[in-house]
């Protein structure tokens, strides 16, 4: 479900200008699948899959699959269109160091966002 994100931000350069100043180690969970994935001056480095032994990292975001895939679907349906809508939702939680979340809330809603076919740049 993640796994392409160090492929699909290529196609988008002004995501490594948004998150220039943004370091972190974050986990994706959809279900009982887990990413974690590494960002370095705004550049997903690594995006490992688990099942992870002690992962660690600074904050989670966390939804049921099927929430995840409506979120990633060409166009959404309103309630899925967006990170804090999912929130509102109730389906999507935030967990750990909300920092540099919610620092780069923009930088984190269109990286996830370049995973949908067809994404514009």
């Amino acid at each position: 479900m993640f796994d392409d994100l160090t492929a699909t931000q290529e196609k988008h350069p002004a995501l490594l200008r948004m998150g220039r100043h943004l370091s972190t180690v974050c986990m994706l969970s959809a279900g009982d699948d887990d990413w974690l994935v590494t960002i370095h001056r705004g550049r997903v480095e690594t995006v490992r899959r688990g099942p992870h032994v002690m992962p660690s990292y600074v904050f989670r975001m966390v939804a049921p699959a099927r929430d995840w895939q409506d979120f990633l679907q060409p166009v959404p349906a309103p309630g899925s269109h967006d990170l804090m809508a999912l929130l509102r939702r109730g389906v999507l939680t935030f967990e750990g160091n909300l920092h540099p979340l919610m620092s780069h809330l923009l930088y984190f809603k269109l990286l996830l966002a370049t995973l949908r076919r067809g994404a514009a740049a």
